[in-house]
């Protein structure tokens, strides 16, 4: 019962993974080469396991439960960045820390 509760889940944040990541527009953005082929892996990787899902060759089992977590926090991030997987590598939103204030630099 849980093992098919996670095969559906794994399912549905692979789907989510890959409509993001396809549906994702540039508005201006640079292309980068290797980030959009890191963006195609993830989307090979996740059509290839909601295939396999589809097809009942794959059921997650119940010790797979940190998988699916893990994919659902991937997920979460991909959603956040809008299928920007620039985003997700680099830092975009560290809090101010008030150092260059404090020596004189923000005057």
């Amino acid at each position: 019962m849980a093992s098919s509760w996670l095969t559906g889940l794994t399912a549905v944040l692979c789907i989510v993974i890959f409509v993001r990541l396809f549906t994702y527009r540039r508005n201006g953005a640079g292309y980068r080469w290797g980030k959009s082929v890191v963006a195609f892996a993830v989307m090979i990787a996740c059509g290839r396991l909601l295939i396999e899902v589809l097809t009942s060759g794959l059921v997650v089992p119940l010790e797979f439960w940190p998988f699916v977590l893990l994919l659902g926090v991937f997920a979460l991030a991909v959603v956040r960045a809008e299928g920007n997987v620039a985003r997700l590598v680099q830092p975009g939103d560290l809090p101010w820390s008030g150092v260059e204030r404090r020596r004189g630099g923000g005057r």
